[in-house]
């Protein structure tokens, strides 16, 4: 597994300049290394969904990542089989507060940490907000229940990606 997430790594850090995404939605609040808070740094794979219709997103349709996209669906066919999704969330140094990802179908996502970084763990909260688990997820991955559980990350040093499953 730790071959295979290397080989990810390595495809996430030949990505120059990593894609920005205007945020239009205030669903959560969330900063890019750079303190921006209206661009992310990430990679839509998959599926979207917009005004009720699903199309592929343009880093799919486009084939504009091949190595990549099909590296990231190897793994989680090899690894997590019986995973559900239809999109692929792959971000760059975006710290979110601590929110719940109430568009995901399912309260079941996969979530990868990969880079050169210190700290970055995800936080786990109860419904007053309380922390009650902090995982690293640097070369670990993790199923949580992202769409029920509040969840946030912790502040980081280097360069640090996150890889989240999605099934809207």
């Amino acid at each position: 597994m730790e071959k295979h997430l290397e080989e990810i790594q390595s495809l996430l850090n030949d990505v120059k300049p990593f894609p920005t995404v205007t945020n239009r939605k205030r669903l959560n609040k969330f900063y890019t290394s750079g303190g921006n808070h209206k661009q992310l740094n990430c990679i839509h794979f998959g599926l979207k969904k917009f005004a009720g219709e699903y199309s592929e997103t343009k880093a799919t349709k486009e084939n504009i990542y091949p190595a990549l996209e099909s590296s990231i669906t190897n793994f989680i066919e090899t690894y997590f089989p019986d995973t559900l999704y239809n999109q692929i969330l792959v971000n760059k140094n975006n710290w979110f507060e601590m929110h719940k990802d109430k568009n995901n179908k399912i309260d079941k996502a996969l979530l990868i940490g990969l880079g050169n970084y210190e700290g970055g763990e995800v936080n786990l909260h109860n419904d007053s907000g309380a922390i009650i688990k902090t995982v690293d997820i640097r070369f670990n991955p993790i199923f949580f229940a992202n769409k029920t559980i509040n969840h946030s990350v912790n502040s980081w040093i280097g360069t640090r990606y996150s890889i989240i499953t999605y099934l809207i």
